[in-house]
C-alpha cells in the first residue's frame, strides 16, 4: 500500500500538473509553469557542493563530493519541454554522497525553441566529452528520468555507432521511449496516471519531434537495437501511462541478452524515485539504485584489473621472447 505521502503527493500532482489542453501552446506554457517552478523543497544534501559549469558547449551544474571517484552523467525530465534542475539537487546529490561521485546535470535544449535532433544532441555531446575526459580512469555512470531517459537511452545508442567506450552501467526512471503512441498502456493508465495523460504526451511528442520520424531509435530507443548495451536498471509505475516504455526496454534488452533489472510498484506518481526529499518509497529504493551502481562498478573494477593483469603478462612474454 503506499504510503500517505505518497497518496498526498499524487493528489497534488493531478491538480497541479495533469491538464487537458486544448493546444500546443497551452501545453507548453503550462509545463514550463508547473516544472520550471520549486514545487516542492529540494535542499542540496550535507557535503556536497553545486557549481555551474558547461561540458561540450551545453551548460549544466556539478553536484559533487570533495574527492569524487566517479562520474555520473544525469539527463532530467520534462517532456522535452521544460525542467528545472533544482529539482533535482536532493535525488542527485544524494547519489553523489552515496557513491562518493560527482554528477553532472544536463541542461539540454528545449523544445518548441529547440525541437529534435536538438537534445539527443546535447545529451550526445556532452557524453561524449566526459568519456573522453575519463578515458577509462575512473567509472562513468549515465541515467535520466522520463524524457532524460529517453536520452539516456538515444545516447548509449548512438555511441555504440560511433564506437564510443560504454559507461559501467545505466538507469532510466520511468522513460519514454516510445514517441509512436501506439503501446497500449498510453491509452490504458491515461485516468490513473496521476501526472499525465495520453493527450499531453501526445502533445508534447508532437512539440519535440516537429515532423520528425517517430519510429527512429533516436526518438523512440525502444525500437533501437540492444545489443551491446551495458547493464540497464529501469523503474516503472503500473499505473502510469509510460508503463509498456518500460517494459518494452526490458523485454528488448533481455532478448538482446543486456543484463537488465526492472523495479515496479504499484500506486505511485511517474518517476517517484527523484522525490527523496518527499517519499519514503523513493529513500527505500534509493538503496536499490545505489546497489546497482554499486555491483556493476565493483565488476567492471574488477574486468579492468584482469585485462591490465594479461596486458602486463603479455608484455612481459614477449620482451622475454625478444631477449
Amino acid at each position: 500500500m503506499a504510503s500517505s505521502q505518497a497518496k498526498l503527493l499524487k493528489l497534488f500532482l493531478r491538480m497541479r500538473v495533469k491538464r487537458e489542453l486544448t493546444s500546443n501552446a497551452a501545453l507548453v506554457r503550462h509545463l514550463r509553469s508547473a516544472m520550471d517552478t520549486k514545487l516542492f523543497p529540494s535542499p542540496v544534501p550535507s557535503g556536497i557542493t553545486v557549481r555551474q559549469a558547461s561540458v561540450a558547449g551545453v551548460l549544466g551544474e556539478w553536484l559533487e563530493v570533495a574527492k569524487p571517484c566517479m562520474t555520473i552523467l544525469y539527463l532530467h525530465g520534462g517532456a522535452f519541454i521544460g525542467g528545472k534542475l533544482a529539482t533535482y539537487h536532493t535525488f542527485c546529490g544524494e547519489v553523489a554522497r552515496r557513491l562518493n561521485a560527482k554528477v553532472f546535470m544536463a541542461d539540454y535544449r528545449l523544445a518548441p525553441e529547440h525541437p529534435y535532433p536538438a537534445a539527443t544532441d546535447d545529451a550526445f555531446q556532452v557524453y561524449r566529452q566526459l568519456s573522453a575526459e575519463l578515458q577509462g580512469t575512473e567509472p562513468l555512470v549515465i541515467a535520466g528520468d522520463s524524457a532524460g531517459g529517453n536520452l539516456t537511452l538515444v545516447t548509449l545508442l548512438r555511441a555504440k555507432l560511433e564506437n564510443l567506450p560504454m559507461p559501467v552501467c545505466a538507469l532510466t526512471l520511468s522513460p519514454g521511449t516510445d514517441a509512436t503512441g501506439t503501446l497500449p498502456a498510453l491509452t490504458a493508465n491515461s485516468a490513473s496516471d496521476s501526472m499525465l495523460s495520453k493527450s499531453m504526451i501526445d502533445r508534447a511528442i508532437d512539440i519535440y519531434l516537429a515532423g520528425a520520424d517517430s519510429t527512429h531509435p533516436d526518438a523512440s530507443p525502444c525500437r533501437g537495437n540492444f545489443s551491446g548495451l551495458p547493464p540497464l536498471l529501469v523503474t516503472v509505475s503500473e499505473e502510469e501511462c509510460l508503463r509498456d516504455d518500460a517494459y518494452r526496454v526490458v523485454h528488448n534488452a533481455r532478448q538482446a541478452g543486456v543484463t537488465v533489472e526492472l523495479l515496479s510498484r504499484l500506486d505511485m506518481p511517474h518517476v517517484w524515485p527523484i522525490f527523496h526529499f518527499l517519499l519514503p518509497e523513493a529513500r527505500q529504493d534509493m538503496h536499490v539504485l545505489i546497489r546497482f551502481i554499486e555491483k556493476h562498478v565493483g565488476e567492471s573494477l574488477v574486468r579492468s584489473s584482469a585485462e591490465f593483469q594479461l596486458s602486463s603478462e603479455h608484455e612481459s612474454a614477449s620482451k622475454a621472447l625478444a631477449g
